[in-house]
Order: C-alpha cells, then sequence, then structure tokens
C-alpha cells in the first residue's frame, strides 16, 4: 500500500527531498543539548513520523479536503514548537513543498505568506531557549538570585558593575532582537527562493507532460497518416489494375471475335488466334490474382468477427492439432476498424504461438464492457521475457494497431510460464 502511494506521488524528487530534510531534523533532535548526553523524545520521533507519512499521499481533489490536510499539517508545526524540536522551520520548509503541489499556482504566493506567518507565530509563542528547557524539567537560564534582581557573579569571578540605568541590558536585548529579525529576514529569503525553484520544477514537469502528450498525439496522427497512405496506395494500384487489366481483356475480347470469324474461313488461323486468346487470358487471370491479393482492404472477407475468428481458430487446428477455446461476447454494431484490429491481433497471436510457443492449450476470449471492448488471447506455451522481446514487427503492430483507436496494449508473460495478450479499445455500447 505504501508503495502504491509512492509510486503516485506527483513529484518524487520533491519527496526525496523531503525525506533527507525529515534525516536531518531527526539529526538535529537526537544531537546533545548542553553538553548533556544524547536524549531521545519519542513524542518528538512521533512528530517527524507523521509529517513523513502525511507527504506520502497528498490531496489533490476538493479544495476543502486541501485546506483540512494543510490545517492538520499547521497543528503538528504547533506541536513541534511547543515540545522544543529544533529545527520548526525546516519542517514548515517541508510543508512549504507539500502546499505548493497541493495548491494550484495562483495559491502559491499566499501560501509562502501563510508558512511564513505560521513560522512567526509558532517561534514567538514558543521561543526555542525557554521552551526547550522547561520541556526538559530545566528552570529557566538567569542569575538574577536576589530580590534586587541584580545580576550575580558566575564562581569564580568578581562582580560586574552595576549599570543603574540597565544599559548594557538594553544592548544586548537589542543585539537579540537584531539576530532575531535577521533570521527571520533571512528565513523569508530562503521561502521565496524556494517558492521560485519549485515553480521551475513543477514548469518543467508540466512542459514534460504536455511533450509526451504531444508526441503521443503525433505518434497517432503519423499511424493514420500511414493508414491514408496506404489507402492512396491501394487506389493507385486500383486504377493501375483498370488500366492494364481493362488492356488485356480488350484484347482477349478482340482476339476471340477475330477467332469466331475465322473458324469457318481459315481454321489454322483461328487457331493461332485462340492460342493467344488463352495467353493473354492467362495474363489477365495473373493480374487479377495479384491485384486482389495486395488490394483486399477487407480482411475479414465480407464475414462478421465471430465467423472470422472461427475460421482462424480452425485454421490454427490444422496446423497444431489443438484447436483454440474461444469465448466471444461481441456486439451487432462493432465499428469497422475495432473489428479488423481485434482479428489482426488475434491472427498474429495464433501465428506468434503456432511458431514459438509450443502451447497445448490456447483461450481467446473477447468480453463487451460498458465502455470498452476486453481481448483475452491466453496459452500454456514456454512463454518469454517481455522487455528482451518487444522490439518486433508482430508484436510493435499489434501494439500500434491498439495505440492507433486510443486502447491499451499489455503482454504479461514469463520464462515457461505461457503468455497472456490483454487489449482493451475504447468503445461504447449503443
Amino acid at each position: 500500500m505504501q508503495i502504491e502511494l509512492f509510486m503516485r506521488h506527483p513529484l518524487r524528487s520533491l519527496l526525496y527531498i523531503e525525506w533527507i530534510l525529515f534525516a536531518v531534523v531527526m539529526a538535529i533532535e537526537v544531537s546533545p543539548r548542553d553538553g548533556q548526553a544524547i536524549e531521545l523524545k519519542w513524542l518528538n520521533v512521533g512528530i517527524v513520523v507523521v509529517l513523513a507519512l502525511m507527504g506520502l499521499h497528498l490531496p489533490l481533489g476538493k479544495l476543502l479536503v486541501r485546506v483540512l490536510y494543510t490545517i492538520a499539517q499547521t497543528i503538528v508545526i504547533f506541536l513541534a514548537a511547543y515540545v522544543g524540536m529544533r529545527q520548526v522551520g525546516l519542517l514548515c520548509v517541508i510543508v512549504l513543498m507539500r502546499s505548493y503541489l497541493v495548491f494550484g499556482r495562483q495559491y502559491r504566493l499566499w501560501v509562502t505568506g501563510g508558512i511564513f506567518v505560521l513560522y512567526l507565530i509558532a517561534t514567538t509563542l514558543f521561543p526555542y531557549r525557554q521552551r526547550s528547557r522547561a520541556y526538559r524539567g530545566l528552570p529557566p537560564r538567569t542569575n538574577i538570585t536576589n530580590g534586587n534582581s541584580r545580576p550575580q557573579p558566575l564562581p569564580g569571578t568578581s562582580a560586574p558593575p552595576v549599570d543603574p540605568q540597565g544599559e548594557s541590558a538594553q544592548e544586548t536585548r537589542r543585539e537579540r532582537d537584531g539576530f532575531k529579525w535577521g533570521f527571520v529576514s533571512l528565513f523569508a529569503g530562503i521561502l521565496l527562493s524556494l517558492q521560485l525553484l519549485v515553480d521551475r520544477i513543477l514548469a518543467e514537469k508540466q512542459a514534460k507532460e504536455e511533450l509526451a502528450i504531444a508526441n503521443q498525439r503525433i505518434r497517432t496522427y503519423a499511424l493514420r497518416a500511414q493508414e491514408n497512405g496506404s489507402l492512396q496506395e491501394r487506389n493507385r494500384i486500383a486504377r493501375e489494375i483498370h488500366d492494364s487489366l481493362g488492356h488485356s481483356l480488350t484484347a482477349l475480347n478482340l482476339h476471340l471475335e477475330m477467332a469466331v470469324k475465322l473458324s469457318q474461313i481459315q481454321p489454322e488461323k483461328s487457331r493461332e488466334v485462340l492460342l493467344e486468346a488463352k495467353r493473354l487470358g492467362s495474363i489477365a487471370l495473373k493480374d487479377v490474382r495479384e491485384s486482389v491479393s495486395t488490394l483486399r482492404s477487407d480482411p475479414l472477407h465480407n464475414q462478421d468477427l465471430t465467423t472470422a475468428i472461427y475460421k482462424l481458430a480452425d485454421e490454427f487446428k490444422l496446423s497444431n492439432q489443438i484447436r483454440p477455446a474461444c469465448y466471444l461476447d461481441l456486439p451487432l454494431n462493432l465499428p469497422q476498424p475495432i473489428a479488423i484490429t481485434i482479428y489482426r491481433i488475434i491472427q498474429e497471436a495464433l501465428t506468434n504461438i503456432s511458431k514459438y510457443a509450443q502451447a497445448t492449450e490456447t483461450i481467446v476470449e473477447i468480453r463487451t464492457e460498458p465502455t470498452t471492448i476486453e481481448l483475452n488471447i491466453v496459452d500454456n506455451g514456454r512463454g518469454f521475457i517481455p522487455d528482451h522481446n518487444m522490439s518486433g514487427f508482430g508484436i510493435q503492430g499489434m501494439r500500434e494497431r491498439v495505440l492507433s483507436l486510443q486502447g491499451e496494449f499489455k503482454i504479461i508473460s514469463n520464462t515457461d510460464l505461457g503468455c497472456q495478450i490483454v487489449v482493451s479499445i475504447p468503445f461504447v455500447k449503443e
């Protein structure tokens, strides 16, 4: 289940970056604090684990679900700040990267501002130095020990001079505030830089997806152009046949008329004309046979698909001594392109089984679903490794035929485990 969620993550490179940041947070959390030994807080670990698991599946549907998901992450961030985790900023960065994927581009600037405000609120409500000592059961750091609130000397040192005006304390406070706001400004710059980086990554991802779609469309158009080219070629050959065959038949007809006229006057001459007519007839017959085999545009021979498939099964039995079991559930209004594609795939599959599989059992099954035609061809033969045998013209041709109809083509096979061809073609039954 987790592997499936991981595979469906919209951008796995950002998921890898998340895991690296989580590893950094975990390493910092288990490192010694204030000179003490390594102390593992299971609540801190639980927060990191929960936040990591929330990133395996990002809600990309309804806006309400996405907002609730972001609120849940915000609660986890506040909890991390409350228990004294030292890298709340890194956790905010992780939530920010996820939010860029969850929300569209028009919301990303708002998301960046929201995460920045979240960081300010969390670190203001729960300052790290005080919350971390209180969380470990230690008193706050201070050298003030009497009612006059004067700083007391540390052991082995002399008392500092009293500053009645509190100028030293104010200077220290100003330096601390300056450091704090400098760090806040740096964090804001990091968030803005991260937004630009993620925007670029997502733009590149979108460009690649659009390029893949464009390539698929080009491939489809190329297949259609190839079909159109084949049609044009058939028309060209038909014209040539009309011209050449028409010429042969016309010459044959003239010779026969001449033979009839000469049969009573010059029998020998008539015999010669008949022999020439026979030669012309043989030439015309040869032209017809070659033309029919070249130009046949309907491989079903004007039969319905069910009858044509059963004839393929009978032909397969003649050469292999086994007859494929055919389970056919076909609609009456199946379009011709789909019928021809199914017929050609079954024809090629049975040819391959006959050549290579050495199977003793073969099944051809066609099911009509509400929106698709499902074709399954199964044999119990030798099988093969699909990755090593996908470049053949037969398999490639089957795949291209299915893709030209916006369908899906899959081969499931392994050595000595037979083979299964699975085809799904879009079709709405009327």
